[in-house]
């Protein structure tokens, strides 16, 4: 580690570098980080960076608030958006009393389940996560005391540039001039390649009002994590040079599609999968594979407490819109929880797209809870059975979690204090929503 670092210093000296930011993850999600002047790059690889955990919702409480930050010199990359030359790294949270991992890190926890799975079956899992959003050209929202408003995507009354229209649900593969924002797509592309995030394609996607997917390759799960993490930050800070909003809000417009965050994986190796059955002859899945699938439809209900954890989360699952809205898998289907793709050529290579989760979820619980609903499937040798409604709102999902997380403190990789406290903090989101007045309440009831 000591030799690795002394190389990356040289390297970094000699491209000029001249701050060092340091990017984590909080509980929810969002990405957070502190910038230090190059000069002091030893003593934070070394000793690390001091932060406030209990300034970040679910952290850590006021009178032991005392957090470092390490950073993970294998993620690096030279940020694309700062001014001065800054070298990017992730971070991983450690407590400063004992300079263990804490526990509530999310970026820790994946990589406690990735340990977990290698020895427990003594394999690795990939991802490939697909990124939906909207680029807007105008953003307004807001409430407080006798007001709430929201107006999304509005032309400006100056903006000269013709606007085709298209088809309500008419946005899939539609090509100029249509989309109209193909270049600004592939300028995305190029600035997550800089910084090394590989992209498969982008497209504009069903929705009209500027809806976009960018996805990514297949990479181990703690490297997809972190992709997605930074990848939704460098798509945001792009568009924002370009005067454009970007939101990955599951439900940003009602009556039209939603944005999910789709994750394609399988368990095995970079070229080889061990979802792949020879002798099944129908859809070519193995055993291992069919319990897998399993454990994950069998905790859904759960897993919906982490994998879409906003109350605007249950108004994307609803019908007509490919959104799942049961516990259920099919060949081709992308109506259903669980996808096979029908267009895989090669068998060998063979993985599941799981379609529920949205963006407002943190990548690193997402996929870690998934692959331990995956490894409960495998090692309790459980079946594929009935299908069951998602939740139709997070208080419901919440509720699921609290009856069904056993499966995720396998390993001791999730704490009953973490899911205490996870509950605790998304509750409190449930009422902050429930307790204000909706617009089409007064639609429904101001003159009543």
């Amino acid at each position: 580690m000591r030799e690795r670092v002394r190389t990356l210093k040289k390297k970094l000296l000699a491209a000029g570098t001249r701050f060092v930011d340091l990017k984590y993850v909080s509980l929810l999600g969002t990405l957070q980080h502190i910038t230090i002047p190059f000069e002091r790059f030893d003593e934070i690889m070394r000793d690390g960076v001091g932060a406030d955990g209990s300034s970040l919702p679910g952290y850590k409480a006021i009178e032991k608030g005392d957090m470092l930050l390490f950073p993970d010199p294998v993620t690096y990359f030279f940020d694309p958006f700062f001014e001065q030359r800054t070298v990017s790294f992730l971070c991983s949270i450690y407590l400063p009393d004992t300079m263990k991992p804490f526990e509530r890190d999310s970026r820790n926890i994946l990589q406690k389940t990735a340990n977990y799975l290698n020895d427990m079956l003594n394999t690795e899992a990939f991802f490939q996560p697909e990124l939906e959003f909207y680029v807007l050209d105008n953003c307004n929202f807001g409430e407080g005391p006798g007001y709430s408003f929201v107006r999304l995507g509005v032309e400006p009354p100056e903006a000269q540039i013709p606007i085709y229209p298209m088809r309500h649900k008419g946005g899939y593969h539609i090509g100029p001039p249509e989309d109209r924002h193909f270049n600004l797509r592939s300028t995305l592309i190029e600035t997550l390649g800089l910084c090394g995030i590989k992209s498969k394609y982008h497209h504009h996607e069903v929705g009209p009002k500027g809806q976009m997917e960018i996805e990514l390759l297949f990479e181990p799960c703690v490297k997809t994590a972190d992709n997605i993490l930074i990848a939704k930050y460098l798509i945001k800070c792009c568009c924002q040079k370009y005067n454009k909003w970007v939101t990955f809000m599951p439900k940003p417009f009602f009556g039209e599609p939603g944005n999910g965050l789709h994750l394609h994986q399988y368990l095995g190796k970079k070229n080889k999968s061990l979802f792949y059955g020879a002798n099944n002859k129908q859809y070519h899945l193995s055993p291992l594979c069919l319990n897998y699938i399993a454990g994950i439809l069998h905790h859904s209900r759960a897993l919906c407490a982490l994998t879409n954890p906003s109350t605007n989360s249950y108004k994307r699952l609803i019908p007509g819109f490919e959104a799942p809205i049961y516990t259920d898998f099919a060949f081709a289907s992308r109506a259903t929880a669980i996808r096979l793709p029908a267009y895989l050529k090669n068998k060998k290579m063979m993985e599941i797209e799981y379609r529920i989760p949205d963006a407002t979820a943190n990548p690193y619980l997402t996929i870690a809870a998934i692959l331990l609903a995956g490894i409960s499937g495998i090692t309790n040798n459980l079946k594929i059975d009935k299908r069951e409604k998602l939740p139709t709102n997070v208080y419901e999902a919440i509720n699921a979690l609290k009856a069904d997380h056993s499966f995720l403190l396998q390993g001791n990789i999730f704490t009953e204090d973490f899911i205490e406290r996870w509950i605790e903090v998304k509750t409190k989101e449930f009422e902050e929503i429930h307790i204000r007045p909706h617009p089409h309440e007064f639609t429904l009831y101001f003159g009543a």
